[in-house]
């Protein structure tokens, strides 16, 4: 499959061009040999771990000590 207006070869199961609109015509591609390759299978995506807080021990003493530098 050809279109004739854009002068790309199209696949097989194209009956329109994807960038013009035309009707694509039964003509020979003019570059022979390539296969449409299909798009890979996405994988689910996966959550990130989530991170932990680091925890502080605010005790009295160490308040204390922070603001009596």
């Amino acid at each position: 499959m050809r279109c004739l207006k854009c002068n790309v070869d199209l696949g097989e199961n194209y009956t329109l061009c994807p960038l013009c609109g035309e009707k694509a015509s039964n003509e020979e591609p003019l570059l022979k040999g390539f296969t449409v390759a299909p798009y890979p299978v996405n994988s689910p995506v996966k959550p990130l771990p989530k991170e932990e807080k680091p925890k502080y021990g605010l005790s009295k003493e160490r308040i204390k000590a922070f603001f009596n530098l």
